[in-house]
C-alpha cells in the first residue's frame, strides 16, 4: 500500500478481464458502473449457451454470440459512455505482467488458461475462481501459489441449485477488493469456504 500520491500518480487506467462467463461477465458489469472512466478489455472466446442464462451477465436474446461482444451491449445498459475493446480470441501463451496502471483479472474457469496468466511476482493480478463446492479465492498474483487443477464437466457450479445467488456473492466481494485497492492500494484477499464462511488472508 503506498501513499495518497503514489496512489493517484499509480491509479488503474486499465482494467482486462480474463474469461467472461460466471465471474468475468458479472464482475465486468459491476465495474464499469463504479468506474466507467477506466478503459476495459475483455478477453473470451466462448460463444453464449442456454445454460450460461442466470448465472451469467448475459440476456437469453444473446444465446450464439460471442461472450466479449455481447457483454458489451450489456454493460450499455448500465453506463451510456464507457471504453470497452473485445478480443475473441484463446489465450495461448503466457502472458507479460500488467503495468503499473493496470490490472488483469483472472475469471478463467480452466487450470491451462489460468496457468498462462500467473507469472510470477508481486504485480496488479488478482484470481477470482470458485468450486461446485461453493468455495471461492480472491487471491492476488503475490500469494497465488498454485493454479487449481480442473473439475469434471459433471460437476458445473453454474448448474447446481442455488448457485446464481453464490456467483453474486463471491463476485461483490471481488468488487470489493479491487474497489478497495483502486482507492488505497490495500491489495485484500479471502477465501468463501462451505458457502458462508468468509476469511481473510
Amino acid at each position: 500500500m503506498g501513499t495518497k500520491e503514489e496512489i493517484k500518480e499509480n491509479r488503474i487506467h486499465k482494467i482486462s478481464v480474463f474469461g467472461l462467463g460466471a465471474i468475468g461477465s458479472n464482475l465486468l458489469v459491476q465495474l464499469v458502473k463504479q468506474y466507467p472512466e477506466i478503459e476495459y478489455t475483455g478477453i473470451d472466446y466462448d460463444k453464449i449457451e442456454e445454460r450460461n442464462i442466470g448465472p451469467q451477465a448475459y440476456f437469453a436474446g444473446m444465446v450464439g454470440q460471442p461472450k466479449c461482444m455481447a457483454i458489451r451491449a450489456v454493460m450499455s445498459q448500465y453506463v451510456r459512455k464507457f471504453g470497452y475493446k473485445p478480443f475473441n480470441k484463446k489465450v495461448t501463451e503466457a502472458l507479460r505482467p500488467p503495468e503499473v496502471n493496470e490490472l488483469f483479472l483472472d475469471c478463467f474457469d480452466n487450470s491451462e488458461s489460468r496457468k498462462l496468466i500467473t507469472p510470477k511476482g508481486d504485480h496488479n493480478t488478482l484470481h477470482i475462481g470458485f468450486s461446485p463446492e461453493f468455495s471461492s479465492e480472491i487471491i492476488w498474483n503475490k500469494n497465488y501459489q498454485d493454479v487449481p487443477g480442473d473439475v469434471s464437466d459433471e460437476k458445473d457450479i453454474c448448474e447446481l441449485a442455488g448457485a446464481t445467488p453464490f456467483i453474486h456473492y463471491a463476485v461483490n466481494l471481488a468488487a470489493m477488493v479491487i474497489s478497495e485497492f483502486i482507492e488505497t492500494g490495500k491489495k485484500s484477499e479471502f477465501l468463501i469456504i462451505n458457502k458462508y464462511m468468509v476469511k481473510s488472508l
